[in-house]
């Protein structure tokens, strides 16, 4: 039993290393570094720090918030879009935000790199 017991260990351990291998050769965009959400009641802002490769000449980004109803639906309350010239830049939305209520935030993105473009989607869903 323990022979088993040591062989399923590691056939599990092997198998969790090399597909955390392979999944971190892959980069996640091509032109998009990172997107960092973010939703506050205390101030009334939701934010998306968007940061780009060098080389990225234009950034343009749709942020929508949506609030959580009774019964699970999502509706949108505000939206914001911008466009920055440049690899990285903060965009800023403001809303009465609830505290007690759910809110997802859709970052839409649009980066243009050397001539080529790239569309990113993050959703973020936070209880404030």
């Amino acid at each position: 039993m323990k022979k088993i017991l040591c062989l399923f260990l590691c056939t599990l351990l092997a198998v969790s290393v090399i597909a955390t291998n392979v999944f971190a050769a892959e980069p996640r965009w091509t032109h998009v570094g990172s997107v960092s959400p973010s939703i506050s009641a205390n101030d009334g802002t939701y934010t998306s720090e968007v940061s780009c490769l060098d080389g990225t000449s234009k950034i343009e980004c749709t942020l929508i918030l949506y609030e959580k109803g009774l019964f699970g639906n999502y509706t949108e309350v505000s939206r914001v879009s911008d466009v920055y010239y440049g690899h990285t830049h903060e965009f800023v939305g403001h809303y009465a935000i609830k505290s007690g209520t759910t809110y997802k935030l859709v970052t839409d993105v649009v980066a243009t790199r050397n001539g080529s473009t790239e569309h990113v989607s993050v959703p973020f869903e936070k209880k404030c």
